[in-house]
């Protein structure tokens, strides 16, 4: 079970998708990295109650209990500093929103916004395929719309 499903609904929500899935020696940097992170991340001197979890090998979503404190402008370009350095210690891209995550069986496939329609034409993409959702933003949402079968996502519009 994933920790942010413990995170209370209201809890902010960041969802950074990866360019390939983690190796096993990354998923345990990205792990450190974020524990650290999170243990320590604040907004103006105050302790942010916070969390992350590493989703499918190859999702990270930070979560945030803003009832405490909010995260602001600063603390939230800390946690983007903290995921351009995994990028850079890893090689991952995390922060290109123009890639659409979907499953095929049990493996995450990435392709282009731009080629999801042609993926929908080529069977690649069905009805029922589950299409990850990365725009959500707080834990209640992640938890019911982060994955959705295709025609109840924005990819319905290319099923005919």
């Amino acid at each position: 079970m994933s920790i942010i499903n413990e995170m209370p609904d209201h809890s902010r929500v960041w969802v950074y998708q990866a360019n390939r899935t983690f190796s096993p020696e990354e998923k345990q940097f990205i792990s450190a990295q974020l524990k650290q992170f999170t243990d320590q991340w604040a907004a103006h001197g105050r302790q942010l109650a916070a969390n992350f979890s590493i989703e499918k090998d190859q999702f990270i979503v930070l979560a945030v209990d803003e009832t405490q404190h909010a995260a602001s402008g600063c603390s939230i370009d800390a946690s983007v500093h903290i995921i351009q350095h995994i990028e850079q210690e890893t090689g991952l891209s995390l922060l290109d929103r123009t890639a659409v995550a979907f499953m095929n069986g049990e493996t995450v496939n990435i392709r282009p916004f731009n080629q999801i329609k042609q993926a929908v034409v080529d069977g690649e993409i069905k009805e029922d395929t589950i299409i990850f959702n990365n725009t959500v933003q707080n834990a209640g949402d992640w938890k019911a719309q982060w994955q959705q079968p295709a025609t109840e996502s924005w990819v319905k519009r290319f099923f005919a």
